[in-house]
């Protein structure tokens, strides 16, 4: 029970809230909101009842007007029947008995309130004028519980496109239709409360993106529907529905906006679109990513990640002419997404207006320039402008640079020199102009021309002696002002939820990361930020004990492992005390961004080696002493004691009551052996695509090969002996995941080579187009070989990332230089002295065409490109670059693959991909390895698109690394 005084205190808090709601622009303000939006009640409201049972209700009626009529709304909003069940309920939550006069009373004085402060007011309707009174609570309690599950049927099933959602608003004409047809007259009478119905359908089918409804309020509602099954399920596939509905796709184009950067290296022309509607962007990324879609704007610049070149920009142009108006921005878009899709379509449309002169806006400090669409106005300032190189220039003004096909000149208006050279080119206004002035938010994030619904802007004279008395504007959804077409209402798509993202692979097991020194941390963006702040904070038992910062020069990027982010949290101290601890808590942010926090702990079940043995620390689980011998090293069976071998190796540790390998065992060799004696024996073994299968299971021999490969050794014989046998698990894991038929044609393919341009220096010595001295032995022409593929990446970067063909004449200089600094070596190093430095290589580019093209089918590994399913999934497999990726990269593609071209049980998320990866190229790193493996045996054609991109991935991380 409250005293006068607290209730005074919650009316004071309410009033805030409401003036604040009020100030927000929200549309018939409800009560449930305020109470929401203040946090009124100081614990749950059905457990603090009664709230004033030794007060009078008239006094606070009069006293506290705005707590009871809450009262009421909290009684509304669980309203469960008529009168006779909602007047009982609001005498118990008073303590106070109610009589028929201050029911009524009740209603005067909601009606009061919401004169006052514009609250929700009962709608015109039979239920309304027969229930008078309860139909003002009714009216503020948003969203009564018993029509959650009407609602939820309405967002899962009533025409999309008369819900709300990106570039529409609420056809409520067409729901009340609906529910008229299919649910009754409650909830044509709810829907009759526009303002708080909107609200309501916009946060259920965008879980609240763009924060519609305060989080409490929003909390409240999702709390009712998950209460309900049916409503639970109804909104989630809305939800999903809501996302995926196809929009029409305007037809025409999308012109974008150009900007200018100026520094000391010269002038830098970006440009930006309006983002994509979020239902064409889900899909669009996950087909990009699938097929390794790294495109270019115009077919020049940086390669793009896919989450960035889906978004709105800005993007560095980096042509040197002005594309044609044939040319299209993104010129692979229809054969990614298919001709006459609507995401082709949708990017087809982005393109840019190349006028003949581009004007631009100026910064106070004279370093960024924004678009301008109109002519020059004002008699100071400065603007610059954009002149097409193939266009006279506008001589007489100051010259800043050149970029992407235009000079770009600064103009001082308050010259008059300047002033009569944009006079002339009818670039400046001489007479005065109507002008606008949109709120910041839309001026920063709304294409031009473009306001957002109920958002104040102002149109002005842009005279020196501007009209004092003009006042701002708002315009209604897809409304317009009579006279100016070019400036018009759209709603705001839904809000990004994040500019950036974490992407941690091994979260479950970033403690034994952080420990062994490999965290694998991806940045994702949908925008190009550049020299992003990232910082890690090691905290354990409440103290910060480490602390990384690194900048980022662009996102999206996984961080390097030599990162200065990683240099503190790997610093021998820290993980000491991070092991004595066994738990800590990592604390990733992103610029000024609300930090990701992960906890770290040690594995539970992990075994400490002494002289006596191992010892199992952490763990409730009775253990086992089991050992497992080179010969097969896949079979653990129990023994009394640890025994080091008289040859060969074998592999102890604790075998958990559950079947799962405590880590790490220890390896134990003899220090006198030959190859033979550490050769697994597989036998019948192999062959078996059960996950478990009395020790021959394809999970087992998976669980056998990590074990191996984590476990630690204390002498070189093991050392040499753990890489011996942890690299004979492949064939049989091979065997089992993908197939007989694939292991014998990986094993034909395995001499063929990885890299394109050695692969590109082998078929040029066969076909003649380049030749070794005869002298030469087979060391001395890999250093030709060497030499040439460096000089073919430097004066070639594009091939064959972008370009299937090499550039005219690149690869014969490349031989050229290539040769000159091999004899040069080989003459430092006393060989072939005979030799002279003198080469001229020369083919035509038909032949350099025909070896490339013979190059790329070469490392592509045909054979078993032929074995992958379906047959366009196994082309993009194939097709794609993987130089310069990183296991946590590749991870997010190859499960984007898998959502596009396996079946439903086969599907992979990005952490099963990259322990699917790890299996192959690191075992000693792979977690979760049962989940992984499941699904790959539940699919071999993912098993074997996973073996191939670790197949094509391995060689070029083994060559970063060299």
């Amino acid at each position: 029970m409250l005293s006068l005084s607290e209730i005074d205190a919650l009316e004071r808090q309410l009033k805030a809230s409401i003036v604040a709601l009020n100030k927000r622009n929200t549309v018939d303000v409800t009560l449930i909101e305020a109470v929401d939006d203040a946090l009124i009640w100081p614990g749950k409201f059905d457990e603090i009842t009664p709230l004033a049972a030794l007060h009078d209700l008239d006094i606070l009626l009069t006293r506290a007007p705005l707590f009871v009529c809450a009262i009421a709304a909290e009684i509304g909003f669980r309203f469960e029947g008529v009168g006779t069940v909602f007047w009982p309920k609001f005498s118990e939550a008073l303590g106070l008995t109610v009589s028929i006069t201050q029911r009524q009373r009740v209603a005067e004085i909601f009606e009061v309130q919401a004169k006052r402060y514009g609250l929700s007011r009962p709608s015109e309707s039979a239920f309304s004028n027969h229930f008078s009174i309860i139909a003002w609570p009714i009216a503020n309690a948003l969203l009564p519980v018993d029509l959650v599950g009407p609602i939820c049927r309405l967002i899962a099933r009533a025409p999309v496109a008369s819900l709300p959602g990106p570039g529409r608003t609420t056809n409520f004409s067409s729901l009340r239709a609906w529910a008229s047809a299919a649910e009754g007259a409650r909830l044509i009478d709810w829907l009759r409360f526009e303002g708080p119905s909107a609200r309501v359908l916009s946060a259920l089918l965008t879980d609240n993106r763009g924060t519609l409804l305060s989080q409490g309020t929003y909390t409240r509602l999702r709390e009712a529907v998950a209460t309900d099954p049916e409503a639970f399920f109804a909104a989630r596939a809305a939800r999903m529905r809501g996302r995926t509905a196809k929009l029409p796709i305007a037809a025409g184009q999308t012109f974008g906006r150009l900007a200018l950067l100026l520094d000391p290296t010269g002038v830098h022309l970006f440009a930006s679109w309006p983002a994509l509607p979020p239902a064409i962007y889900d899909e669009a990324r996950g087909i990009a990513r699938s097929a390794g879609w790294r495109p270019r704007l115009w077919g020049a610049g940086s390669f793009l990640h896919p989450d960035t070149a889906l978004g709105a920009g800005p993007f560095a142009i980096s042509r040197q002419a002005v594309p044609q108006e044939e040319d299209a921005a993104y010129p692979e878009a229809a054969e990614i997404f298919g001709a006459g899709t609507d995401i082709a379509a949708t990017l087809a449309s982005r393109t840019i207006d190349w006028t003949a002169t581009l004007l631009f806006d100026v910064n106070e400090e004279r370093t960024h320039a924004e678009q301008r669409f109109g002519v020059l106005s004002g008699a100071t300032g400065y603007a610059w402008l954009g002149r097409r190189i193939d266009a006279a220039p506008l001589d007489g003004l100051k010259q800043l640079g050149t970029a992407g096909g235009y000079r770009f000149f600064e103009a001082n208006l308050s010259d008059p020199a300047d002033r009569a050279i944009l006079t002339g080119e009818d670039l400046l206004a001489t007479q005065r102009r109507a002008m606008h002035a949109r709120h910041p938010i839309d001026a920063i994030g709304a294409p031009q021309g473009v306001v957002r619904p109920d958002r104040p802007f102002l149109i002005y004279s842009d005279g020196a002696d501007a009209n004092t008395d003009v006042v701002p504007q708002r315009l209604a959804a897809n409304g317009h002002i009579a006279g100016r077409p070019g400036l018009r209402a759209e709603i705001a798509p839904p809000a990004q939820e994040a500019v950036a993202d974490f992407v941690l692979f091994e979260r479950d097991s970033a403690f034994e990361a952080l420990i062994e020194q490999r965290l694998r941390i991806r940045v994702e963006s949908r925008l190009p930020l550049v020299n992003v702040t990232v910082t890690a904070d090691l905290e354990i038992n409440g103290r910060l004990i480490a602390r990384g910062r690194d900048e980022l020069t662009a996102l999206p990027t996984t961080i390097a492992a030599s990162s200065k982010l990683f240099s503190p949290l790997y610093d021998d101290t820290v993980r000491a005390k991070l092991l004595e601890a066994g738990k800590g808590l990592l604390h990733l942010a992103i610029g000024r961004a609300r930090p990701l926090a992960i906890a770290l702990e040690r594995a539970p079940a992990s075994v400490e080696w002494h002289e006596d043995g191992p010892h199992l620390v952490g763990g409730d689980l009775t253990a086992t002493l089991v050992e497992a011998t080179a010969h097969a090293p896949h079979r653990f069976v129990p023994v009394n004691a640890v025994a080091a071998p008289t040859r060969g190796a074998k592999a102890y540790g604790l075998l958990l009551s559950d079947g799962r390998l405590a880590d790490t065992l220890q390896i134990f060799s003899s220090n006198v052996f030959d190859y033979g004696d550490f050769t697994a024996q597989w036998g019948t073994d192999v062959g078996s695509r059960r996950m478990f299968d009395q020790g021959k299971g394809v999970g087992d021999i998976a669980r056998g090969r990590i074990a191996w490969a984590r476990a630690r050794c204390t002498t070189l014989s093991a050392i040499g002996a753990k890489g011996h046998i942890v690299r004979q698990f492949e064939n049989p894991l091979v065997v089992d995941l993908c197939g007989r038929t694939w292991a014998l044609a990986e094993q034909a393919s395995q001499d063929s080579p990885t890299d394109p341009h050695v692969s590109l220096w082998h078929i040029a010595v066969a076909r003649g187009l380049a030749s070794v001295p005869a002298e030469a032995s087979v060391d001395e022409a890999s250093v030709f070989a060497r030499a040439f593929a460096h000089h073919a990446r430097l004066l070639d970067p594009e091939w064959p990332i972008a370009n299937a063909v090499p550039a005219d004449g690149a690869m014969d200089d490349a031989l050229n230089a290539a040769f000159s600094e091999a004899v040069t070596d080989l003459h430092d190093a006393g060989s072939l002295l005979g030799v002279e430095d003198d080469f001229d290589f020369g083919a035509p580019p038909e032949d350099w065409e025909s070896a490339s093209k013979e190059a790329l089918r070469a490392i592509r590994r045909p054979a078993l490109v032929r074995q992958l399913a379906p047959s366009d999934g196994g082309r993009l497999l194939a097709r794609r670059s993987y130089a310069d990726l990183s296991i946590a990269e590749l991870a997010e593609d190859l499960a984007a693959w898998t959502r596009n071209y396996a079946l439903p049980r086969g599907h992979l998320t990005p952490e099963a991909a990259a322990g699917a990866l790890q299996l192959w190229l690191s075992p000693a790193v792979c977690d979760n390895v049962d989940a992984t493996v499941h699904i790959l045996a539940n699919d071999p054609f993912v098993s074997r698109a996973t073996r191939y991109a670790a197949l094509r991935l391995g060689p070029t991380i083994a060559g970063a690394m060299a």
